[in-house]
């Protein structure tokens, strides 16, 4: 089981870029139309700690940046990979030190019936649709194919029908290392964790999705006290 670890002064960027596509409206223009309710796409910036022994492999993200040329939808980002390699050299270049380790989408839900039936804090992942679990393999293979593993990241988040609080708690059940859950004022946020890995082959080396992972957010639960 690999591990993703997301220092806290990373949480309000993913927390806001959410909130903000959700609640208010974006438009082209001052005089166009405007839509709410939108998902966003963004960056994981950190290192990896590779797999030692019996201790898995790491993914620690100390930054994320937001990519404002994807193109938003209700039910859908599309992110411009020229730009994510744009800033990708960029990095390399000035930042040597600091990797793109991964991903973040939000996922927006009307209310909370509509994210509890969907289960929309998880990867989409449909038989006839580009999902998720189609889309992280794709980009680590054109964006990192020298990483042996990325993180995904999924910020689900959806309005309350009245204000209120809860502190951060794990998932239930069998996600309970995999994500976060919170409540905020008139909404509720979730976190949750994915991977891709590099699978090495004789012929070619390929990549695929992975849920086997453990989320860690150690300061998240003490931020929210």
């Amino acid at each position: 089981m690999d591990k993703i670890y997301i220092e806290d002064h990373v949480v309000p960027q993913l927390f806001t870029t959410a909130i903000e596509a959700y609640e208010f409206m974006h438009k082209n223009h001052k005089k166009g139309k405007g839509y709410d309710k939108l998902e966003t796409f963004g960056l994981l910036w950190g290192y990896v700690i590779a797999a030692k022994g019996e201790q898995p492999a790491k993914v620690v993200a100390t930054m994320a940046t937001v990519e404002t040329s994807a193109i938003r939808h209700n039910e859908w980002v599309q992110p411009d990979f020229d730009s994510i390699k744009a800033k990708k050299e960029f990095f390399g270049k000035y930042w040597p030190n600091v990797e793109l380790v991964g991903t973040f989408h939000s996922h927006p839900y009307e209310d909370l019936d509509e994210i509890n039936l969907e289960k929309g804090w998880r990867a989409s992942s449909f038989d006839d649709e580009y999902s998720d679990t189609d889309f992280w393999p794709d980009f680590h293979k054109e964006i990192s194919p020298e990483q042996p593993l990325l993180a995904h990241m999924i910020v689900g988040i959806t309005k309350l029908n009245k204000k209120g609080w809860a502190y951060p708690s794990r998932l239930k059940g069998s996600e309970e290392s995999k994500g976060y859950v919170l409540s905020a004022d008139n909404r509720k946020l979730w976190l949750r964790g994915h991977s891709t890995v590099m699978v090495e082959d004789i012929e070619d080396d390929f990549y695929e999705f992975s849920d086997d992972i453990e989320l860690d957010i150690p300061a998240l639960e003490t931020r929210f006290l």
